[in-house]
């Protein structure tokens, strides 16, 4: 449990890191645009300061957090298939439940955009819509394992959970509020920072998994290497 919570320690800091030049790249222009648009002078920090300290530091901790619940999650999961397979299904499965779903009810805004006196009620909603994530993917997981379970065929079982999900995350979206913040900012600005923001995330769980799973698989041949050496020993 140790190597594995270190694994994933790792895993997460490296694809904060990685994502945090990404979102250099591509986010952070067009902050600087919103921000010049809201009319926002230099604060105590300087933008500057922001993107090449801030921002890395920040990826690097969310990176490391998020982590640390994939390796715990990991080893929750049944071990049915190889290490690569399960680490990449779980970093789909992670970007579904706690970006894709609360995203799309919930997108993300450039600075400027919303009152900061309907923040708490925003904040409860998305954590809201998170929460219909992870229910929602959760139990699509473990309705396609005991379908197999009971020999149904992919083709049959896999179409189904998919749109049992869909339409549950739908009737999930209908009872949720609305934000009920105006938008005074530029339509394309505001659908340029909400679909590079979706995508940095998608980056961050694509590098989790792929890095995560290629440590594991890694430590898991020499497991079993050490295992075969210790056989022959005793033989």
């Amino acid at each position: 449990m140790r190597s594995l919570v270190l694994r994933g320690a790792f895993a997460g800091a490296l694809a904060g890191l990685l994502t945090s030049m990404a979102a250099y790249v591509v986010v952070e222009p067009v902050l600087d645009r919103a921000i010049e648009l809201e009319g926002g002078g230099e604060g105590p920090i300087s933008r500057q300061a922001q993107k090449l300290l801030g921002l890395p530091i920040g990826m690097l901790l969310v990176g490391l957090s998020l982590g640390l619940l994939f390796a715990l999650a990991y080893r929750l999961m049944p071990s049915v298939s190889d290490a690569w397979s399960r680490s990449l299904g779980l970093a789909l499965g992670g970007f579904l439940a706690l970006a894709l779903v609360p995203q799309l009810r919930y997108p993300a805004n450039p600075p400027g955009v919303g009152d900061p006196e309907t923040i708490t009620g925003r904040t409860s909603s998305y954590l809201l819509a998170v929460a219909l994530g992870v229910a929602v993917i959760t139990a699509g997981y473990w309705a396609l394992r005991a379908l197999a379970g009971k020999g149904i065929r992919p083709s049959v079982r896999q179409p189904l959970v998919v749109l049992a999900g869909l339409l549950v995350v739908a009737a999930g979206y209908l009872l949720l509020p609305d934000s009920g913040d105006a938008i005074d900012a530029p339509a394309a600005l505001v659908w340029d920072f909400r679909i590079r923001s979706l995508g940095v995330l998608a980056l961050l769980y694509a590098c989790l998994g792929a890095i995560f799973g290629l440590l594991t698989e890694r430590a898991e041949r020499a497991e079993r290497a050490d295992r075969a050496a210790s056989v022959e020993s005793l033989v």
